[in-house]
This record gives C-alpha cells, sequence and structure tokens, in this order.
C-alpha cells in the first residue's frame, strides 16, 4: 500500500514533528543500505575515480604492493559508498531521520566530522549504522522562519563488530517556502571562463600530479607550523562531474524506472516533483537539475557536502603521503559551490606535537568567496622509529 503523498513544496516545521525526532535521540539505530557492503579494489577505484583522485595508492595494485600496507586501501571518505544504497526495504533498513521526519522540509548539509579508528581492507564487509544524535530548534533561522539543526552519527562496523571510522553530519532543515521568498543567491554571479582561465587550470591540475608526496615519507621533523599544504584545484563543477562522483560514491534515491518509483512509493518523502515537467523526481535532483534547485530557492545546481569533504581529504592524503594516517578531518560548510563554480583547496600546518599534526584549510571559489572551511589532524611518521601510527591488515588482524 502506498503512503500520503507528501507537499513536498510546502513542508512544515511542526512541533509534533520535532517531536517525534527528539523520542529517537540517542535510542534508535539505523542500518544504512550500502552502495558497496564488500571492500573491492573495483569499488576503491571508482570511488577514487569519482573525487578525481589518481593516487595508485587507490588504483594501483602494484604500487600499492610495495606501500607500507603492502596493498591497495581505499582513500578515507571511500567509507561514504557504505552508507549510500539504495532505501528499498524500509523493514530491513529503516529510514534516516531525513526520510523519516519533517516531509518536504528542506535539509542542507551544514558541518561534517569524520573520525578514522583504522583502514577498511579489501574483502571486508563493513555496514553502517546511523541514529538522531542531537536535535536543535532555531526559531529565527537562516531564511527567516523556524530551522532545525539535527546531528546525525554514523558508525562504520567490520563484520566482526570492530569500529572502522564514525561519522558526524549536521543537517539544517528549513521550509523551502522560506528559501524561495529569501533568495538569499538571487544575485549570485554564475561562472563563464576564458581560454586563459582554462589555461591556468590546466598548469595546475599538471603541477598537482609532481607535488603529490606518494612513497616519499614526510617525517614529523621536516614539517614547520604555517608550512603551505596544496593548493588542490576542484573544477569548474559540472554535472558531468556530478555523475563522476555518484557512480563512485552511490546516492541512496537515484534508481531507474520501476525502481525509482518503487522507491519513491516506500518514501514518499523523498519525492520532490519538476515544476516544468510534473516528472516524479527524487530529493537529490536539485544538486544537478536547475529547475529544481531554483524550487528550493537556489539559482542553479550545486555540490554535494560529501563531496567537498572528500576534496579535502584529497589534498591531504597527496600531501602527506603513503606512510601518513588521516585520523579526523572537520569541515563546515558556508555556501554552496554552484555549476560552474571552481574550488580552491588549501591549508596551512596550525601545530606540531609529537608526531601529530593539525591543519587549518579553507576553499575559495572564483569570487575569492570562502565557502568551506576545514581542519585535520594527522600522524606522520618519525624518523628511525617503527610506524607505530600506519594500521595495515597484519596489524589489525594481530
Amino acid at each position: 500500500m502506498s503512503e500520503p503523498e507528501v507537499d513536498w513544496e510546502s513542508g512544515r516545521i511542526t512541533d509534533e514533528g520535532v517531536a517525534a525526532m527528539r523520542a529517537v535521540v540517542g535510542k534508535q539505530r539505523i542500518k544504512l543500505e550500502g552502495w558497496n557492503t564488500t571492500v573491492s579494489a573495483d569499488g576503491i577505484r571508482h570511488f577514487a575515480l569519482g573525487i578525481g583522485d589518481d593516487n595508485p595508492l587507490w588504483i594501483d595494485p602494484d604500487y600499492a604492493a610495495h606501500s607500507p600496507y603492502g596493498e591497495v586501501v581505499p582513500p578515507p571518505c571511500y567509507l561514504y559508498s557504505h552508507m549510500t544504497g539504495a532505501r528499498l526495504n524500509p523493514e530491513k533498513t529503516g529510514r534516516t531521520a531525513i526520510e523519516e521526519f519533517l516531509p518536504g522540509v528542506l535539509g542542507l548539509m551544514g558541518h561534517e566530522r569524520w573520525v578514522w579508528h583504522r583502514p577498511a581492507f579489501t574483502g571486508e564487509m563493513i555496514s553502517a549504522e546511523t541514529g538522531l544524535d542531537s536535535v536543535v530548534v532555531h526559531e529565527n533561522g537562516k531564511f527567516g522562519g523556524r530551522s532545525v539543526t539535527q546531528i546525525d552519527r554514523t558508525v562504520f562496523l567490520s563484520a566482526t563488530g570492530d569500529r572502522v571510522a564514525e561519522n558526524f553530519t549536521t543537517i539544517r532543515r528549513f521550509e523551502r517556502a522560506r528559501t524561495r521568498s529569501n533568495q538569499l543567491y538571487a544575485d549570485r554571479l554564475l561562472a563563464h571562463y576564458s581560454q586563459a582561465d582554462r589555461d591556468k587550470f590546466a598548469r595546475q591540475y599538471d603541477a598537482e600530479i609532481a607535488r603529490r608526496r606518494g612513497a616519499t615519507p614526510r617525517y614529523v621533523e621536516d614539517v614547520a607550523v604555517g608550512d603551505a599544504v596544496g593548493p588542490l584545484l576542484k573544477g569548474p563543477f559540472t554535472i558531468s562531474m556530478a555523475i563522476a562522483f555518484l557512480s563512485g560514491v552511490g546516492c541512496a534515491f537515484t534508481l531507474g524506472s520501476r525502481l525509482h518509483h518503487t522507491q519513491l512509493r516506500v518514501y514518499p518523502a523523498a519525492m520532490i516533483v519538476h515544476p516544468e515537467t510534473g516528472v516524479a523526481e527524487n530529493m537529490g535532483a536539485p544538486h544537478w537539475d536547475i529547475a529544481l534547485a531554483r524550487a528550493g530557492g537556489m539559482p542553479t545546481g550545486y555540490d554535494f557536502g560529501i563531496q567537498r569533504i572528500s576534496w579535502f581529504t584529497h589534498m591531504l592524503t597527496d600531501w602527506a603521503g603513503d606512510h601518513a594516517t588521516i585520523a579526523e578531518v572537520e569541515m563546515k560548510l558556508l555556501k554552496p559551490m554552484f555549476l560552474g563554480d571552481v574550488g580552491w583547496f588549501s591549508g596551512r600546518v596550525a601545530s606540531v606535537a609529537a608526531n601529530e599534526v593539525h591543519i587549518a584549510m579553507d576553499a575559495t571559489n572564483q569570487l575569492n568567496e570562502v565557502f568551506s572551511v576545514a581542519t585535520a589532524r594527522i600522524l606522520l611518521p618519525q624518523k628511525g622509529r617503527p610506524h607505530t601510527h600506519l594500521k595495515t591488515r597484519k596489524t589489525v588482524a594481530s
């Protein structure tokens, strides 16, 4: 039996909806379907290519065999692909908070934090369990009127229950009618580039390959406060880049034909109706569909928050090299990255203690606007000491 259709254009933040969310804070754990369920060399490669990361540690078995791991390992944010599978069986997996609560209310990622306890290894089954960690109501939000901030905590577990990583996602919920009337980005200049710009981008991309640290250890003794990290270029952001990313990470609500129909029947809160064609679409479509983006108050399509933190982490792994461990990354989204935008990702060393390095980072667009800031904690090797910070398949098993 189908559920009642959701008024996606006029969804409201009600007292009852907020109370239902608060009732499950810290209690409800939902197992997510993964785009990937078992870590594989193919899945790792697809994710790496989707974020534009050609590090041979992720994609070249011959190179990886001579690395500290002795095998291909995934980029840190690869684990997103173990939480982004199709939502077809609510009896088995349940519904996430954004799917279950406040139907029709816009959700935008505002903040993201990753903590990695160890790498994932090929052949492992990794599952993701999520739940609401907190709910805060704001009576006068960014777009005027009521808004809600929810934090979802997701834990990634091996088949033996070993905790591989944790993710904390802060999502801001806004009533779409408010975002449309506010027109916060109505005067936003959309990008246009010259041949000189395209040449500049090409020079940057060519230079990045040579700067990648790779197999040469970056020892903590050689790092000083103020050292530059990056820059790394991403973009111009296009629909093709969105497709590449989704091909690697998956998308819970982007399915074809009958499965698309089935999913929207099971999860009516995920449906939005295209204002020009009347087609039933999914709530991820405004990222790449301009008409749907405008229906939500945006001037054009925009990037994915999980894509952006993956790009920050790409810059870190390029800088730190194969002998480092990315232990934690935290990112705040300040503005959307719209179709056509470029992102210049850069950072600096903020502190060094023992073998731990803290990095402060930001991302700037072609208008010289900072649209994201982030921090990271990285463990580097020390000269003449065992690399105990590195966790390989052998050390994890023992």
